[in-house]
């Protein structure tokens, strides 16, 4: 039969390596092999291939002579039926082989007998065969082996086809070993050179010889986080939820998911915490909700569009100036404006002096003066006090006398002296005490002509006083210390005064029944040397005129 000519092979083996002892220096060793068997190539040339594990128990007799106890259990197909057929035996064989320290290879050949159990009967098979062993470290070797089995009945004669792991049983490593048996560790690691990655650098065996700093299993050399403990899958990074991404790039470090280690409940794309809609698939352009109605088709739903039937960008409204306003609140909806001013552009002040062009009266020439320059305004005398506050309009005089030239301010005095005077009512001295109370309430911005807020409601009371009394008239002075140049101390006076006297036109007083002044240093009430002094020094007055 053409198949026996496996048989010449296997005695070439036998009869063609040279016949050495084991290891006389290991004696004990133990053999785990898997095996592929057939029974029907050499009885009717049909293959009827199965498998078995074994597992030897291995000793050394004599320098040329090993012996091998081997017990097997195997599932075969044998040639009288299809079925398979769970056998189980055990042999008693003869070894040639050598498995010295310095062998990389080393080829073997073996022969014996053996029982065979099948079913409810048993009989008697001659095994011989031969192999090679392959090293794998200093005691563990790679074994691939192939063997004819005779049978004493028929349809029995078997082939044989296995790969297997040997195993030499040695002393404790404090143990000495003979120098001819030591195998390379230069980094003196416990890991042979030939399997430490790091062969120069000790590591534990875990790390396959690296250096290992956590102790995770990934050696230094290939840990992303060599001082945190981790997995290999996330290259020696933490993963505390264990999903496989590592926490230094998990969205969810500590909730397990699929998506950039986040959970995503119903597979949309989007992970839970951004999914307004967790448990239905939705789109991302509705946040992971299903398609919502839009009326208008502006890609707002209608649940939250404010403008439903009216396509727009904002919030679902139209905003033609784009401003951020929606046309149905915006008060200039073609003009791009700001919030504060209800979507309105600020003022243009063309001359930049604060007064809003539409209310300057001078838009192109910057001026103090309700936005033109002083020079604009009448004086006729030329002493420096516009016409409208000059007592003395015609003749010139001085700004602390309202104009006038000392003389007439003497003569007016004299004047006032022969006058007989006139008994007030008590309702108006009442509100010249008003007056003189709210005149000493008003504050302003240090070195400023600035109101601060606390001003307003006490400039009301005026406006209140002077929209009860259409006959009054009032006069506003401005006064401060001496500290500081004199003609700034002037200008900051007048500023101050027209500050008040703005604010009652603001409020609607008519601008014929109010006048201003400032009068700088001049008229102190008090000492200028004291802090107490020039603060009451800094002031402004109102006086009621009666028309």
């Amino acid at each position: 039969m053409r198949n026996l000519l496996l048989l010449p092979f296997l005695i070439f083996l036998l009869l063609g390596w040279k016949a050495e002892a084991q290891n006389q220096t290991f004696r004990n060793a133990i053999h785990a092999q898997l095996n592929f068997i057939d029974y029907g190539i050499l009885a009717d040339d049909d293959l009827k291939l199965g498998q078995g594990f074994e597992f030897a128990y291995l000793r050394n007799l004599a320098p040329a002579l090993n012996l091998g106890v081997p017990v097997r259990l195997s599932t075969v197909k044998l040639p009288d039926t299809d079925q398979n057929t769970v056998t189980a035996g055990a042999d008693l064989q003869f070894r040639l082989e050598n498995m010295k320290a310095e062998s990389k290879i080393a080829p073997f050949a073996f022969a014996g007998a053996g029982y065979v159990y099948e079913k409810d009967n048993g009989h008697i098979q001659f095994p011989f065969g031969a192999g090679v062993h392959f090293r794998l470290g200093e005691y563990a070797f790679l074994n691939l082996q192939a063997e004819f089995r005779k049978a004493l009945i028929e349809e029995r004669d078997n082939l044989q086809v296995g790969i297997g792991y040997v195993y030499m049983l040695h002393k404790s490593e404090n143990q000495s070993t003979p120098a001819a048996l030591t195998i390379n560790d230069t980094d003196k690691d416990g890991v042979l050179d030939s399997l430490d990655l790091c062969p120069e650098l000790p590591g534990p065996p875990t790390a396959m010889g690296c250096p290992d700093a956590d102790n995770d299993g990934v050696g230094d050399d290939k840990d992303e986080c060599p001082e945190d403990a981790g997995t290999a899958q996330t290259n020696g990074c933490p993963d505390y939820d264990l999903d496989g991404v590592a926490d230094k790039t998990d969205d969810c470090p500590t909730e397990a998911g699929s998506l950039n280690g986040c959970p995503d409940t119903d597979g949309d794309g989007i992970a839970d915490k951004d999914d307004k809609c967790p448990a239905v698939f939705g789109a991302v352009a509705n946040k992971g909700c299903p398609e919502a109605p839009d009326a208008d088709k502006d890609g707002v739903p209608d649940a939250e569009d404010l403008c439903p039937e009216d396509a727009g960008s904002f919030k679902g409204c139209p905003d033609t100036d784009g401003d951020g306003i929606a046309d149905n609140e915006d008060k200039c909806p073609y003009e791009a404006g700001t919030t504060e001013r209800n979507g309105c552009p600020a003022p243009k002040d063309t001359d930049g002096d604060g007064v809003a062009d539409d209310v300057d009266p001078c838009p192109t020439v910057a001026g103090t003066e309700n936005g033109c320059p002083p020079a604009k305004k009448a004086d006729t005398d030329g002493d420096g006090v516009a016409d409208h506050q000059d007592k003395c309009p015609n003749v010139a005089g001085l700004a602390a006398n309202m104009g006038c030239p000392e003389e007439k301010k003497k003569e007016e005095k004299k004047m006032e002296e022969k006058k007989p005077q006139r008994e007030e009512k008590p309702e108006v001295k009442a509100d010249r005490q008003k007056l003189a109370t709210a005149a000493n309430a008003v504050q302003f911005e240090s070195s400023k002509a600035i109101l601060k807020d606390a001003s307003y409601d006490i400039l009301d009371e005026v406006v209140a006083l002077m929209r009860k009394n259409p006959n009054y008239s009032l006069s506003i002075s401005g006064y401060t210390d001496d500290v500081g140049d004199d003609e700034d101390n002037l200008k900051l006076s007048q500023d101050r005064a027209k500050a008040c006297y703005d604010y009652l036109i603001f409020r609607g007083i008519k601008a014929e029944r109010i006048r201003y002044a400032g009068f700088g240093e001049a008229r102190p009430i008090a000492s200028n040397d004291t802090a107490e002094g020039r603060e009451q020094n800094r002031r402004v007055e109102f006086e009621l005129i009666l028309e």
